[in-house]
């Protein structure tokens, strides 16, 4: 049941790997959303699977039905798949989309390990978002972890930050260890979306695909996700103008950032998200609040 289920054995000439999930690593839907845009516009075909029954908690991740009139007229588990494109403009590609697993991570990375070895993988790719403390009126930030010295260079030629970081990992890390062991190299590209917009971050994203397409070479019309940045722009800004404690909590963000120098001055108006479910910030203005508190 752990082996590989192949659909195909398509012919791919040293592909690059470009791998995501759903679940923890994906704030902001940014693994998520990546995929799916990569698999959907470039019209990846799918030719294997990795089967769920021993990576995951059922409990806390449930197959999904949809029922009408008394009956079941559809039962979808989560999935674990690969995608391949073959184009004449850039180098082939394997796309794996699937959900971070809950149970035996080295045996779930060995699967996807054993794949990029016998189609003899360029490099390997992970994309995960993650929420910073960053405002939504800077350029997007995307930070990078690399698993080889050699590629030191590589990530600040192509404008990533190099990430800092210390606490609990995803399974991202896990991968790009192991594959280090087996003498692979990989890059776990990781976008930032401010705190305070909870909801599929469409700019960075782009941000994200941007990055991912320059050091690959991937030509990919990007001017929808980039046109779609005006209508949330809009969005934001109009929520923001109505909220003066979120102008304030904006406002020492940007000067925070400043004064760290952690990004560049803002450039007006970026890529952005169009998107019906904009802004969470309760939560986030309550930590503020509590985080005052204990300063006063």
């Amino acid at each position: 049941m752990e082996e590989l289920v192949y659909l195909e054995r398509p012919h791919l000439t040293k592909p690059y790997l470009i791998i995501g999930f759903e679940g923890w690593p994906n704030a902001a839907e940014v693994s998520s959303f990546t995929l799916q845009h990569l698999i959907e516009r470039l019209g990846a075909k799918k030719f294997a699977s990795i089967p769920t029954e021993s990576f995951y908690q059922i409990s806390s991740l449930r197959p999904m039905a949809v029922i009408k009139e008394g009956r079941c007229l559809e039962l979808k588990s989560p999935g674990n798949h690969f995608y391949y494109v073959k184009n004449p403009f850039f180098d082939p590609l394997i796309l794996f989309y699937g959900v971070e697993p809950h149970l035996r991570w080295n045996v779930f990375t060995d699967l996807i390990l054993d794949l990029a070895e016998r189609f003899n993988t360029r490099q390997i790719f992970t994309i995960g978002g993650t929420y910073d403390y960053i405002p939504h009126t800077y350029p997007p930030m995307v930070s990078a972890l690399f698993n080889q010295e050699g590629l030191r260079e590589k990530v600040i030629q192509a404008g990533l930050r190099l990430t800092e970081y210390t606490g609990p990992i995803s399974i991202h890390t896990f991968i790009l260890e192991e594959a280090k062991k087996r003498g692979m190299e990989a890059v776990s590209l990781w976008g930032h979306a401010p705190q305070y917009l909870q909801t599929r971050n469409i700019k960075v994203a782009c941000s994200v695909l941007k990055k991912l397409m320059d050091w690959t070479h991937i030509e990919l019309d990007l001017s929808e996700l980039e046109n779609a940045s005006d209508y949330f722009e809009e969005q934001v800004n109009h929520l923001v103008e109505q909220d003066p404690k979120l102008q304030e909590i904006i406002s020492k963000l940007e000067e925070a950032y400043k004064r760290a120098e952690k990004i560049p001055p803002p450039l007006g108006k970026e890529e952005e998200l169009k998107d019906d479910k904009v802004v969470y910030i309760q939560a986030f203005l309550k930590k503020l609040e509590d985080e005052e508190k204990k300063e006063g």
